[in-house]
């Protein structure tokens, strides 16, 4: 099995507006910053002296830096469930779309960690190593079809045990205008992308409810928030992934009182798969990500045994500000950035089912 690489950034390095923002984000929080803010403040103030400028600039400092910070992860330990340790070498491990992509990726962080895994897909999983192969099970599993997926959870329990952790990754785009697409081929989209999260999750969540621990962790995307030409089906089901995710979260801690299931979700952007071939955003806004760079951030989600919300890249971080406009400033506002409604026009790429 490969060597996992994680000296590379989670986003490419370059001219894009995801570096300008990790650089100015450092600028603002620097002691230059703090300083030039308090003495700006103090302009009417002539008697202030030098030195307590750069004492009231220090305490600005440690404010933004440590006192805030601190607060916030206060505020996360008490109000979103409670952080539990992860020994992999005791985690058997779901995964969803495992043969391909970030699935795959995520699969090799897993093996090497030592946890157990439980590969779904159509698509023969194509790691054969002897250090990792009594680790993982390979199911061919079309996870639209019910009976199908039932059975393989019932294997999977038969085979590993209980799972532990859940990771809805699979998925799939049909790049066609809703009217071009066949009645198959909606349903599939909705299928593959959302109504397998809730079979599988009815399948595994019980035994994680009576082990009162386990992490559902899910793929969403920067269109869980934004609709997009020529994809309605797909960002359709994201924005469910979404719905679902959060609907979850509350409903397992707010009605069975299990705080110690976590629940995860990405919201990635453009991947370097054959999935989103032909997409174009524009790699200023939307640069291209790798299926590991997505993998890392999940694998570190899940060992730091408390939910997250990942964004990739830093520019995804406004998506969720994008509701208070109305749907045609929003896409008028995307268009102009990133050519949102022609984005989808030169899509050549593929699906797994």
């Amino acid at each position: 099995m490969d060597c996992i690489d994680d000296s590379k950034p989670l986003v490419p390095r370059g001219f894009n507006i995801d570096t300008i923002m990790r650089y100015a984000s450092r600028a603002a929080f620097s002691p230059v910053a703090s300083y030039l803010i308090v003495n700006a403040l103090s302009r009417r103030l002539n008697t202030v002296s030098t030195k307590d400028k750069m004492s009231a600039a220090a305490a600005l400092w440690a404010a933004t830096n440590v006192v805030l910070p601190g607060v916030g992860k206060l505020a996360s330990s008490l109000f979103c469930g409670t952080k539990r340790p992860v020994l992999w070498e005791n985690e058997i491990v779901v995964v969803t779309g495992g043969s391909h992509g970030v699935g795959l990726e995520l699969v090799k962080r897993l093996l090497r960690a030592g946890a157990r895994v439980a590969i779904l897909d159509v698509c023969p999983f194509p790691i054969d190593d002897a250090q990792f192969n009594d680790q993982w099970r390979y199911y061919s599993c079309d996870i639209t079809n019910l009976d199908m997926v039932k059975a393989t959870a019932d294997q999977i329990r038969s085979d590993l045990g209980d799972a532990t952790m859940l990771v809805n990754n699979a998925g799939i785009v049909i790049g066609k205008l809703l009217l071009d697409m066949t009645d198959a081929e909606v349903d599939k989209v909705i299928n593959v992308n959302l109504t397998s999260h809730f079979h599988l999750i009815r399948q595994f969540l019980p035994a994680m409810l009576r082990a009162k621990r386990g992490h559902i962790a899910s793929i969403g995307s920067i269109v869980s928030f934004v609709g997009a030409p020529q994809s309605s089906t797909y960002c359709t089901s994201k924005g469910g992934v979404k719905l679902l995710h959060e609907s979850m979260l509350l409903e397992v801690s707010s009605r069975y009182g299990a705080n110690n299931i976590q629940f995860s979700i990405a919201y990635p952007g453009v991947i370097n798969t054959g999935l989103f071939k032909g997409l174009n955003l524009g790699q200023f806004l939307m640069p291209t990500l790798r299926p590991d760079s997505i993998a890392r951030s999940l694998f570190d989600a899940l060992s730091s045994g408390k939910g997250q919300e990942i964004f990739l890249p830093g520019t995804a971080n406004l998506l969720p500000l994008a509701s208070i406009f109305s749907p045609g400033m929003r896409s008028g506002i995307l268009n102009m950035l990133g050519g949102l409604n022609s984005a989808m026009s030169t899509y050549s790429g593929h699906t797994k089912y």
